[in-house]
């Protein structure tokens, strides 16, 4: 497997402890589950109702395939991480074994991946900057939906009423119900910018604009 690691990095046998390991387990349950980045779609990251631990300590050194770039998830008491690579961890929060993982696919392009995953329901939702998103079982993570966006995922899909929306880098904002059944997509370079060629070309902008354009 392709992975990002710098020369000096490569050579090290990489343990990244997230944090949502490091805690208790008995703060680590149904009542505390933490789905999407920062817990909701509005990403405030508030929650005035959870205390968390004085006593914290390490609780357990679960070794990756690369960095961690991206915030950890937890639901029905198994933690979820997305590496740098593009493999997916399920972390069982009463063990602290990895009860499964799951390899994305995309080559040399695969790396670096930052988007947190998320859940809804019985789904893990993941994107990577290979450019394809998927939709895994959260108990098994067997592969419910992959789907191909050919363009990088940087950003964390948003979960809210039933939906979960995401965006790639182009600026196509796509919205699925858990189980991965496409309902809309959104292009901003075409219904905002009305811009229909090629969004990676230069060239194909230049002809567009019939001005400058950033890389001239």
């Amino acid at each position: 497997m392709q992975t990002c690691r710098t020369q000096t990095r490569g050579r090290l046998t990489l343990a990244i402890l997230t944090a949502c390991i490091v805690l208790a387990p008995a703060f680590l349950n149904a009542q505390n589950d933490w789905p999407q980045l920062l817990s909701g779609p509005r990403r405030s990251g508030n929650v005035p109702d959870l205390t968390l631990p004085t006593n914290l300590g390490l609780a357990r050194a679960i070794p990756m395939t690369d960095a961690i770039f991206t915030s950890p998830v937890v639901s029905d008491g198994m933690v979820y991480v997305l590496d740098g690579s593009g493999v997916v961890f399920a972390v069982d929060t009463d063990t602290l074994d990895v009860r499964w993982k799951f390899e994305t696919r995309g080559g040399l392009g695969n790396c670096n991946n930052v988007a947190s995953p998320a859940v809804v329901g019985d789904y893990l939702h993941v994107g990577t900057t290979a450019g394809y998103y998927y939709v895994l079982d959260k108990r098994t993570g067997a592969l419910v939906k992959e789907i191909d966006c050919e363009e990088p995922i940087y950003s964390a899909p948003a979960v809210g009423k039933d939906r979960v929306y995401f965006a790639t880098l182009g600026a196509r904002v796509y919205c699925l119900d858990p189980d991965h059944k496409q309902h809309w997509t959104w292009d901003f370079v075409t219904e905002v910018v009305d811009f229909h060629g090629n969004r990676w070309s230069g060239m194909d902008w230049l002809e567009a604009r019939q001005d400058r354009v950033t890389w001239r």
